[in-house]
């Protein structure tokens, strides 16, 4: 897998899961919370105004588009040989304390 240039990296691994560690990732991040509250919310006043399956239907179609959009997102901008630490320069908890256990 080759490494991704410094500025192409806007997610990093921490805990097993994938942080922002760059501006572009956060708003990446936001963009995604916002379309899902907009998607529940139009999906509310479908349900509660025209019926209840369109409302369903369209929370799970702008929730899925999003989230698709997302994972491949953060996929093309995350190297995962980079760790959040890595990332930042600091000295990582984990590497130490997989050390002490062997």
């Amino acid at each position: 897998m080759a490494t991704l240039p410094r500025d192409e990296i806007w997610f990093a691994v921490r805990w097993r899961r994938l942080w922002a560690v760059r501006r572009e990732g956060n708003v990446a991040t936001a963009k995604y919370a916002v379309a899902t509250v907009v998607s529940a919310f139009a999906g509310i006043l479908l349900a509660a105004f025209v019926n209840i399956y369109a409302g369903i239907a369209f929370f799970a179609v702008g929730f899925g588009l999003s989230f698709w959009w997302f994972t491949a997102l953060q996929r093309r901008h995350t190297d995962y040989a980079v760790t959040y630490d890595d990332y930042f320069g600091r000295p990582s908890a984990s590497k130490g304390a997989s050390d002490e256990r062997r």
